[in-house]
């Protein structure tokens, strides 16, 4: 009995050391946005996708169980992206991804009035990944881009 029990103690380090490890490594990731393309085009608002590289600079994988960006225009949320699948990034790797984002036109239309106004718009872009631990999942803030047009 008393094996077990040290047996146990150790896979329940073991798992918690990778799990720290893959915290770390995630919050060391680089991620860049590449591009973006138009998927359609309705009455309701536009479907784009939004291309990303996530640069791994640690010594173990990477392994996002999800990915979640807000995008606001003049302090209004126009859009939400969601990655809800799981994305692994190899130990001094990359990995290119695709984060599906619809925009709404009413939303986009208050931020537009908001724009004409101030004669600028400032994006802004709030995300954060999520790791699968034995707890539950836990998010990580990835992602804080202002921007200020004028």
């Amino acid at each position: 009995m008393k094996k077990l029990v040290l047996v146990f103690g150790i896979l329940v380090l073991l798992v918690s050391c990778t799990q720290i490890r893959q915290i770390v490594a995630i919050k060391d990731l680089k991620i860049k946005f590449l591009n973006v393309n138009v998927k359609n085009i309705t009455l309701k608002g536009v479907d784009l996708d939004l291309n990303f590289r996530a640069r791994n600079p640690n010594q173990v994988n990477a392994v996002l169980a999800g990915f979640v960006v807000d995008i606001f225009a003049n302090n209004v949320k126009v859009g939400k992206a969601a990655l809800n699948k799981t994305l692994k990034v190899p130990a001094s790797g990359t990995a290119i991804f695709t984060i599906p984002l619809h925009l709404d036109w009413d939303k986009l239309s208050q931020s537009l009035s908001s724009a004409i106004k101030r004669k600028s718009v400032l994006f802004k872009a709030t995300g954060y990944a999520m790791i699968d631990t034995p707890v539950g999942k836990l998010k990580f803030k990835v992602a804080n881009y202002t921007r200020n047009i004028k």
